[in-house]
């Protein structure tokens, strides 16, 4: 794999939630799980899963204080939540899968108007809105050429299952690092949520 030369000072960036440790535990679970059922993926390394609720791309150093304080504008304006990752199920659909993730049940209107919150104090900020509607999602991995048919033969047995949950307390704004084992993350800024200390 060919690692693209970063340009000095720019930053490849996103804003997530973190997911706790016993979760991380359980994905991991799961994807071996899925692999042993037969599944070829490039699977999501358990400490890079995470819950994405904006990317930004490519942005100047400089520019990491501004969207730090978008950030704690934003985060300020939501309660803390609680969400659940249960089920799987794959982008754009069944006939040419091309991303695996585990779905999100819980008080999920709550996440959508925290990304909203996000998107619009980002906008303000000078980012470009999302194009698509958000879906959260955790990201277990990316098919290849995998035929849709053999996916649809193991998804129905993780349609149900709940694999954990875990609170969103605060967002991260992380700078992503592109590596031939797979991308690093660094944290950035972190905001909390109203009413977390």
């Amino acid at each position: 794999m060919n690692v693209k030369q970063r340009v000095p000072g720019i930053l490849r960036t996103f804003v997530a939630a973190e997911l706790p440790a016993d979760l991380l535990k359980a994905l991991a679970a799961v994807q071996a799980e899925l692999g042993q059922r037969g599944l070829r993926a490039r699977w999501t390394r358990p400490g890079s899963l995470h819950l994405t609720l904006k990317f930004l791309g490519d942005i100047s150093a400089d520019r990491v204080p501004i969207v730090a304080a978008a950030l704690r504008t934003a985060a300020a304006e939501h309660d803390a939540f609680k969400l659940t990752a249960a089920g799987v199920g794959v982008f754009p659909g069944l006939r040419r899968p091309r991303v695996l993730w585990a779905g999100l049940s819980g008080a999920t209107a709550a996440l959508e108007r925290l990304q909203r919150g996000l998107d619009d104090q980002l906008h303000a900020a000078g980012f470009p809105r999302e194009a698509r509607d958000f879906h959260g999602h955790l990201t277990l991995g990316r098919f290849g050429e995998t035929p849709g048919g053999e996916v649809a033969e193991v998804l129905p047995a993780y349609a149900a299952k709940c694999f954990g949950s875990f609170e969103v307390r605060e967002v991260v704004l992380f700078q992503s690092d592109l590596q031939p084992r797979g991308a690093v993350y660094t944290e950035l800024a972190r905001a909390p949520l109203m009413g977390v200390i």
